[in-house]
């Protein structure tokens, strides 16, 4: 399954292949600007990377002191865990976070991937990927990277 790509602008100093980012919302500079329909045609809140710049054209943008470039773009993989039974390499799954009820310091550096930016319940997901496990209020979740359908 390959993820289409979309047009957009960027933030000249983000355009560069393999950059991710967030796409967040509108901002108030951005209701009087010419292109704004290009730049806005992602979804809030998802993760995106970037596949190719288009061209060199710089243009000017109120948000970005460096202008922005026309890129394309795709849904960019995010890491997630997920119950152990749906760790499986091209699984289709529907993502569903998990509310930790304990954090020791071993959790804290992965604590955010029990419930990762970008990813909402419900997501229809793929699964590329496949990591170690871990035991958290007695269940087994596997690290995985999922690409968003």
């Amino acid at each position: 399954m390959t993820t289409a790509s979309k047009i957009t602008v960027i933030g000249n100093r983000l355009a560069k292949p393999g950059e991710t980012f967030y796409f967040l919302e509108e901002q108030a500079e951005c209701k009087k600007c010419k292109i704004r329909g290009t730049c806005l045609n992602l979804d809030s809140g998802r993760k995106y990377e970037v596949v190719s710049v288009r061209n060199s054209t710089l243009l000017d943008c109120e948000l970005h002191d460096g202008g922005v470039l026309a890129v394309n773009v795709k849904k960019a993989p995010i890491e997630a865990f997920v119950d152990s039974k749906k760790a499986v390499v091209g699984a289709k799954i529907s993502f569903d976070p998990v509310k930790v009820k304990s954090v020791d310091d071993d959790d804290a550096p992965n604590v955010e991937l029990f419930a990762p930016k970008g990813l909402l319940k419900g997501d229809k997901c793929v699964v590329k990927e496949v990591f170690e496990g871990v035991e958290k209020d007695g269940k087994t979740y596997k690290r995985v990277i999922l690409v968003l359908e």
